[in-house]
């Protein structure tokens, strides 16, 4: 059956982000999972454009997308349009058309609400939207406090957070020591983190910095995608202007994903279930608790090996394109 996913992203800083939606999609196009809305994690609406530029590329207009706006109690974040703008102006995009986007939380609540059975929530971002998720109280879709309706309806929540020294035992460079850095989703809204993992409901999997460190992926699609793929362009705008002319970007995100649309591939091991509690500076500790429900990844199938799984759903859509061009006689 396929796992039918609210995906949450900060996209617009980072371009693996957008790799990540690209990679549900094309497993959406076959049929693997179903991607029911994207949400945004910060205010700002040219991200949601670029979210809507991907989606209708890809085949799928009709997903819904959400952001914070003006009054919800989130601050806009330049930081967040390393990209996003470039891609949502050369779309039709609302965001282009200057309409607004549906907000974040009631559109999870929205969805939530009116989709049978569970579903999978991932995020790749800070831990804004699921606070704001729990907190929320009923209203016009759902009679249930965000609690209870992330407990009855969401089966399993994967973020790309974290770091462990479980995951990671031997420092990364010289002097470091990977128990005591905060990531950077962790980080940048500490007190949203620390109420998620101290209250979430439902099962809660870290897919931490580790596990996509060592996995570069998106360059096929950065070098020889078609020129009108929106992810094409996140990647080069976000080389260009904070990549410092990368070709590919670790695979933070992507990983995430795969994960939450594939937890049954053997791809990563679990760690055993506990609870993850993050502390005032950030940093992400295993705590081992009786009837537990948060864990962490570690790595099963060699890294070389997942990014190149990664690779290979990302530029499908390469073979696609080439394929229409020499069914049309065109040549590359």
């Amino acid at each position: 059956m396929a796992t039918k996913i609210i995906f949450d992203t900060d996209i617009g800083c980072d371009c693996d982000d957008a790799a990540a939606l690209a990679l549900a999609l094309e497993l959406m196009n076959a049929g693997e999972c179903e991607l029911l809305a994207v949400t945004h994690c910060t205010m700002n609406e040219s991200a949601a454009g670029c979210i809507e530029a991907i989606l209708e590329y890809y085949g799928h207009p009709e997903i819904p997308v959400g952001t914070f706006r003006d009054g919800d109690g989130i601050r806009p974040s330049e930081w967040h349009d390393v990209y996003a703008s470039d891609v949502a102006l050369r779309w039709d995009t609302r965001y282009k058309r200057g309409a607004s986007y549906e907000n974040t939380v009631k559109l999870m609540r929205r969805i939530l609400a009116q989709t049978q059975g569970k579903m999978t929530l991932v995020a790749t971002g800070s831990f804004a939207s699921l606070e704001r998720l729990l907190k929320s109280g009923p209203d016009e879709h759902s009679d249930l406090s965000g609690l209870a309706l992330v407990e009855q309806k969401v089966e399993r929540t994967v973020c790309m957070a974290g770091r462990f020294k479980e995951a990671c035992p031997e420092p990364e460079a010289p002097g470091a020591d990977c128990a005591a850095l905060a990531e950077w989703n962790v980080k940048c809204d500490i007190p949203a983190a620390q109420a998620v993992c101290d209250h979430w409901p439902s099962e809660l999997i870290f897919c931490s910095y580790e596990i996509g460190l060592k996995m570069i992926t998106c360059g096929g699609l950065q070098l020889k995608g078609a020129k009108d793929n929106p992810v094409r362009l996140c990647c080069e705008s976000w080389s260009g202007k904070d990549g410092g002319g990368a070709v590919g970007r670790e695979s933070w995100d992507g990983a995430t994903m795969l994960y939450a649309i594939r937890p049954d591939a053997g791809y990563w091991d679990l760690y055993p279930y506990g609870r993850i509690r993050i502390d005032d500076e950030g940093r992400s500790l295993w705590q081992e608790e009786a009837g537990g429900r948060h864990s962490f990844l570690l790595e099963r199938t060699p890294y070389k090996k997942v990014e190149g799984l990664i690779n290979e759903i990302l530029e499908r859509d390469i073979g696609r394109r080439e394929g229409a061009q020499r069914k049309d006689g065109i040549s590359e």
